[in-house]
């Protein structure tokens, strides 16, 4: 599985969209490449049955459902595949609201660990759903749901960072002069991320350019230490015994690590990215 993920504490509907779009293997339904009835697949399924929002069994399927489309060339491009996929689904799930929030955020917290930001994009904008279907009450539910995964997209503003640094030292993320601020959230425990961590060492002008900061995961303060020592990193490092429950964690909704956001000047998100190859190709796009 990609990096260090939030184990426990994580939703079972991102980690079994991830695992199932992935661990290939160990799947067991059809492997054929063409797109899906959604009444077929889901025949046995009740979509105003909101009892199947507490079933396993359902959420597996909704992941076997988008399956189907991994892989496939017959729509372009990976992202616009699984664009294709959705549309359908979503026109059968708005019979119930309920189970349309639940699907929504099921696929939002899927892909969103897939790092797939059109697909997301496409979700945040409510499919199949047009504003005289709804009540006003059910936008605010939409809008909650949306609201974490909103907040730090690529082009919005970022979340602002305060906090005292590994050095004892105040770091306010809207004061920092740096042309990029790359904001990286890391596990000490987490092979990925020293790795990720090394090649932003090694390949990027931390001194001038790019000015690092982190947050991280640890056992306690002297394994994040040690840790930060090993990696000889520079920049701003923070530790907060809240782990996951960190204000930054939190602000930047971030449920696996290591997640990273690279902030340009005007401290604007330019990418939220998983991996260095993912960082390495945004860089190059960046004017």
């Amino acid at each position: 599985m990609k990096g260090h993920a939030k184990s426990k504490i994580v939703v079972f509907s991102a980690l079994a969209l991830f695992a199932l779009c992935c661990l290939l293997p160990e799947l067991s339904f059809s492997q054929e490449k063409k797109q899906p009835q959604v009444d077929a697949f889901f025949q046995d399924y009740d979509f105003n049955d909101t009892t199947l929002i507490h079933s396993d069994a359902f959420s597996q399927k909704l992941a076997e459902y988008v399956y189907q489309f991994h892989d496939n060339e017959d729509f372009g491009n990976q992202e616009t595949a699984y664009i294709v996929g959705l549309s359908p689904l979503f026109e059968k799930v708005k019979c119930n609201m309920q189970m349309y929030e639940f699907v929504l955020d099921f696929m939002l917290n899927g892909f969103e660990n897939l790092g797939l930001a059109s697909v997301s994009d496409y979700l945040l904008n409510f499919p199949a759903l047009n504003e005289n279907e709804i009540t006003a009450e059910q936008g605010v539910r939409l809008e909650r749901i949306a609201e974490p995964y909103q907040k730090v997209k690529e082009g919005a503003v970022a979340p602002d960072i305060e906090g005292i640094n590994s050095e004892g030292m105040a770091y306010h993320l809207f004061d920092s002069q740096a042309k990029y601020v790359l904001v990286v959230f890391w596990a000490t425990g987490c092979e990925h991320c020293h790795d990720f961590l090394k090649q932003v060492r090694k390949k990027l002008d931390l001194n001038q350019k790019y000015e690092l900061v982190t947050f991280a995961i640890a056992e306690d303060e002297t394994d994040w230490r040690d840790n930060l020592k090993e990696m000889r990193l520079t920049g701003q490092h923070f530790f907060d015994e809240q782990r996951w429950g960190g204000k930054a964690f939190e602000d930047y909704h971030v449920t696996q690590a290591p997640t990273a956001f690279l902030i340009d000047e005007n401290k604007i998100i330019v990418a939220k990215v998983y991996d260095w190859k993912e960082l390495k190709n945004k860089i190059k796009n960046l004017k």
